[in-house]
């Protein structure tokens, strides 16, 4: 297993987001999206927010929520 420290960015929101909207993201190391087969053309992923963490995995295809 490997953790790394992480920034969660904040930004405004633009075009049809209400006052005050804020976007958040995290940016993930490129080595553990290639490990995950995530690429460009596959991107898809399932995030689960669960007992205060969240857990990403790769996307099924043909897999619905």
């Amino acid at each position: 297993m490997e953790q790394r420290k992480l920034k969660v960015s904040f930004n405004k929101s633009g075009g049809t987001a209400g006052k005050g909207g804020i976007t958040n993201r995290i940016t993930i190391p490129t080595m553990w999206i290639k490990e995950m087969g995530i690429d460009s053309e596959n991107r898809e992923i399932i995030a689960t927010f669960e007992n205060n963490k969240i857990i990403i995995e790769k996307g099924k295809r043909n897999e619905s929520l």
